[in-house]
């Protein structure tokens, strides 16, 4: 009976083990390369490192999407400077490139908008398969908060989870800086 028991706790601890390190894997921001709609290519590991990075899937007929973005928008603004990232990518196909084009200039938005007019990166990589669907990943690429859908309060999590994984500049001055936390979120 002792080494029955034995026998089952050392298939259950690497059981445990197993799927641990697919939860760690699973956290990872999936790497892409895309390109935005002026044409120049971005890669998403190459822009890690400065502070949160928030990726949102959306189309321009998925009002949830529209007015997520908006908001986003607000919180790009906010906390940029902090080097708070934004990239919105489009899921409409290479038809509606020139689309996008003129309704990101009419809502004004200023964050990077990328195409993936495949549906590889969305699909493939994110294994999105709803719209808004949106990551967000701190300097070190770990995933901080993902979700599916968008409602109005959802702002309060997201911005939490911004100021969370700020990586606050070195004051020189000594003196705290208004709306800093002081941490890195770069430790999680």
């Amino acid at each position: 009976m002792k080494l029955k028991s034995i026998i089952v706790f050392c298939v259950m601890a690497c059981l445990a083990a197993g799927l641990a390190a697919q939860e760690v894997q699973t956290k990872r921001i999936p790497d892409f390369t895309l390109t935005d709609i002026e044409g120049r290519t971005f890669n998403l590991s190459k822009n890690l490192g400065n502070g949160p990075i928030y990726v949102s899937f959306w189309a321009t007929w998925c009002k949830p999407c529209v007015e997520e973005l908006k908001i986003i928008e607000r919180l790009y603004q906010k906390y940029e400077s902090q080097g708070f990232q934004v990239v919105a990518i489009n899921t409409e196909g290479p038809k509606a490139s020139a689309k996008v084009k003129s309704f990101v200039k009419s809502y004004g938005f200023t964050f990077k908008i990328l195409l993936d007019n495949d549906g590889e990166v969305f699909r493939r990589k994110f294994k999105g398969a709803a719209m808004p669907f949106t990551v967000m990943a701190n300097a070190n690429g770990n995933v901080v908060f993902s979700a599916v859908g968008f409602k109005p309060g959802d702002e309060v999590e997201i911005e939490k989870k911004i100021v969370e994984n700020l990586i606050v500049p070195p004051d020189t001055t000594g003196e705290a800086k208004p709306g800093t936390t002081g941490q890195s979120g770069s430790e999680q």
